[in-house]
């Protein structure tokens, strides 16, 4: 299970504050949407929406509609309350976690080429993130022509473009600086 931080709350309110949906349609949209920077179980879902019920900030309702039935939640006013007073607080400051960025500071233990092989992994991975944000622009694109707004969808995805095209590029001149040092060292 993720670890809690105590968001899980908000992010459910945003998401049902844009439309009623279940609990499985919620983790869907949070993989597609939110992976590049937030990250919810089931685990962590079900039982804050339950909370939410309790403290009268959602509501549920039956619905039968794959033949099993599933609980779809709708944000109350009271929650959309709650939502707003969350919106206007600062946000916590970002802790950034790469193990990429300790192994390459321990970099001395090891040969150059094990750390030029991870770098060349972090960067297709960032290349391949940089895609998929792309993709999502393009959706919501798709979308705002049929008069839906993404538009704060959009700016998520556009500030993963920047920060994998900057961990991309970063993996690029680490890889440079560690060729050139084995050269020098020769």
């Amino acid at each position: 299970m993720k670890e809690n931080t105590g968001k899980s709350k908000y992010v459910i309110l945003g998401m049902l504050a844009r439309m009623p949906q279940t609990g499985y349609n919620m983790k869907r949209w949070i993989e597609k949407e939110y992976s590049h920077f937030w990250q919810e179980s089931y685990g962590q879902i079900y039982p804050t929406l339950k909370k939410l019920v309790a403290e009268g900030l959602a509501v549920p309702s039956e619905e039968q509609g794959n033949g099993r039935g599933q609980i779809t939640y709708s944000i109350t006013d009271d929650g959309r309350k709650e939502l707003d007073h969350w919106l206007r607080k600062a946000p916590e400051i970002e802790k950034l976690r790469y193990e990429i960025l300790l192994k390459v500071s321990f970099g001395e233990n090891t040969e150059p080429n094990v750390l030029l092989g991870h770098l060349d992994d972090f960067a297709t991975r960032n290349e391949n993130m940089i895609r998929d944000m792309k993709e999502y622009m393009q959706y919501f694109e798709l979308l705002k022509e049929q008069g839906i707004d993404c538009t704060y969808s959009h700016l998520t995805a556009l500030c993963g473009v920047y920060i994998y095209s900057a961990m991309r590029d970063w993996a690029g001149e680490a890889k440079r600086i560690i060729s050139e040092r084995e050269v020098d060292s020769k």
